[in-house]
């Protein structure tokens, strides 16, 4: 299973990450880079359109590990 994650690093507060859970989880890593390439940028707020054009804020197609 992949999922989108989000992923920023403050300089005083350090990393935040999350999972981008309105796309759903997908089944193989073509599949997710798929939905994060229709996803990206088209549905961005303002403020989180400009981290994403500004190199503040990246989105990744992540492999979820079984526990």
């Amino acid at each position: 299973m992949w999922v989108i994650m989000a992923v920023s690093i403050q300089l005083l507060s350090g990393p935040n990450s999350w999972a981008v859970a309105d796309q759903g989880t997908f089944e193989n890593e073509a599949e997710c880079e798929a939905a994060l390439s229709e996803a990206v940028p088209r549905t961005l707020s303002d403020g989180m359109r400009l981290a994403w054009e500004q190199s503040e804020l990246k989105f990744i197609c992540l492999k979820v590990r079984d526990s």
